[in-house]
């Protein structure tokens, strides 16, 4: 390995002989090592050099979010002396990436990256600054960071994430857990004989590199449906999107398909569960329906929007394909499931079922990326301050 790309750290050898008496001594061994790894390639040696020098953290980013999510700050905290506005986003970032630390801990790391801009000999502040300072940043600043780095389109999109040129992407939804506390519970809500509040997130992800183009988050009692409304905005064209049953309804199946991208939703089963009429069986064994709102679909869009004369949307045609899963449990047995997926992608013999089949396994990949999804407010003692402004 070439010098540029060396890193002095402290060895592993040298954590594990403090004893576990000298909690704070390994804390702070623990979060300069953390911050030492973040810190990005090259020798790290003296403060006065590396003042300018960025970290892993901002280097993981697009050029400039942090500095143009900064200027949603308050503009005198973007000038407070330690924890400025660019700092606490830092911390925050070194945050989910070691969500076992604690405040204190997590101070340390952030304060021992390059690239804060501060004065040499800066004190590391205490945990409790920091729940200040995410209150004066408001949630704002952390929402345009994500929107920024989700807009980029320099990443690789990495293998499988393409599919006859279009660009595949997922929806997927998932719960966090929060740290307990009144305020939380109340915003949030507690799942029934649950001990903590919890957060229900929906995420549209690139199946290829598993990066957030979008999310949409509320409380755990929110259905995921009303939360994937939301997220029609982070469609375009040359995007083929997939998602799992549950995510169809009329409005949202027209509202999507109208951004450009096309679609491959799985649907239930049901026979009622999506009306439709069959218009054409094509020769690969699919069928072009026409789509038609049931009464069910529109009394909730009318709930939903408060417009109780909502006229009942026109139909709309689109391909249903079906195909069957056989699968092998551990005790031998063999188990078939049906799965049937709805597309706009109506020329069979250009998009073939089986095809169509393959390419629905990727949808898994949000699965992936939501399951290592980690909110941090249950590990650090302070967090639940700034979740609440």
């Amino acid at each position: 390995m070439s010098r540029h790309f060396a890193m002095l750290v402290p060895s592993w050898q040298a954590r594990s002989a403090v004893p576990a008496e000298a909690g704070e001594e390994e804390s702070r061994l623990r979060a300069d090592l953390a911050s030492r790894v973040l810190s990005g390639p090259g020798l790290w040696t003296d403060w006065l050099d590396d003042l300018d020098r960025r970290g892993l953290i901002e280097e993981l980013l697009a050029d400039g979010v942090i500095d143009q999510a900064v200027a949603a700050a308050p503009h005198g905290h973007q000038l407070d002396r330690a924890l400025n506005a660019k700092s606490t986003v830092l911390c925050v970032l070194a945050g989910c990436l070691f969500p076992g630390e604690g405040y204190d801990g997590i101070l340390r790391i952030a304060f021992g990256l390059p690239g804060l801009g501060l004065k040499p000999g800066t004190k590391v502040p205490a945990g409790p600054g920091l729940s200040k300072a995410r209150v004066l940043s408001g949630e704002q600043v952390m929402r345009r960071a994500f929107e920024l780095d989700a807009a980029r389109t320099d990443v690789e999109l990495g293998i499988g994430a393409t599919w006859h040129e279009m660009e595949t992407t997922s929806f997927d939804g998932t719960t966090a857990e929060l740290f307990s506390n009144d305020v939380l519970a109340d915003a949030f809500g507690v799942p029934a004989g649950g001990p903590k509040p919890k957060v229900r997130i929906v995420a549209h992800v690139r199946t290829g590199s598993r990066r957030w183009i979008g999310a949409a988050i509320g409380g755990y009692h929110d259905g995921e449906n009303a939360l994937a409304g939301e997220l029609a905005s982070t469609l375009r064209p040359g995007m083929l999107n997939l998602a799992d049953r549950g995510f169809f309804s009329m409005d949202r199946w027209i509202r999507f398909s109208a951004t450009g991208a096309h679609l491959c939703w799985r649907v239930k089963n049901g026979a009622r569960s999506v009306p439709f009429k069959m218009l054409k069986t094509l020769p690969d064994g699919s069928e072009l329906v026409i789509l038609h709102e049931s009464d069910g679909m529109l009394s909730r869009r009318r709930r939903d929007t408060g417009d109780r004369t909502a006229p009942r949307l026109a139909g709309t045609v689109a391909r249903l394909v079906q195909f069957t899963v056989v699968t092998r449990t551990r005790s031998g047995r063999t188990k078939s499931s049906v799965i049937r997926v709805l597309t706009t992608l109506l020329d069979h013999a250009a998009f073939s079922t089986a095809g169509i089949a393959a390419l629905y396994a990727e949808r898994w990949q949000a699965e992936e990326a939501t399951y290592t999804i980690t909110i941090t407010p249950s590990n650090l003692p302070q967090w639940d301050e700034s979740l609440g402004s």
